[in-house]
C-alpha cells in the first residue's frame, strides 16, 4: 500500500523504523491489539482519510505531540491511523527482507 506512504516524513519515517523492531511509542497496545484482532482491510475511501490522518500527525515533530494528536483522535480515526501505520511497517519489513515476500 505504497499510496499511503508518509516516508518522506522524518518523524513518520523514525516511528516507522522504531515499529519494524516493535516499538510504538505513540501507541497504546491494547488498540494495536484491537485493530489487528479485527483484520480489515482498508477501503478506497479509508485509505484517503488515513492518509490525512498520517500527515497530521506527521506535522508533529515530537513524540509527546503526535502522542496527543492520536489520543484525541475518535476511535474511528484513530483505527484508520493504526491500519495504516501497520501497512507502511509492514512495507517497510518487506522492503527491508525481501526472503519474507
Amino acid at each position: 500500500m505504497n499510496n499511503l506512504t508518509q516516508r518522506k516524513s522524518p518523524s513518520m519515517n523514525s516511528l516507522i523504523e522504531m515499529a519494524t523492531h516493535g516499538h510504538y511509542p505513540i501507541l497504546e497496545n491494547e488498540w494495536i491489539n484491537t485493530i489487528i484482532a479485527k483484520g480489515k482491510r482498508l477501503s478506497e475511501s479509508d485509505k484517503k482519510k488515513a492518509q490525512k490522518i498520517l500527515k497530521r500527525v506527521s506535522e508533529h515533530r515530537s513524540l509527546e505531540r503526535q502522542k496527543t494528536v492520536i489520543f484525541s483522535m475518535s476511535e474511528k480515526e484513530r483505527s484508520l491511523f493504526i491500519k495504516a501505520f501497520m501497512n507502511l511497517v509492514e512495507g517497510r519489513i518487506l522492503d527491508e527482507k525481501p526472503h519474507l515476500h
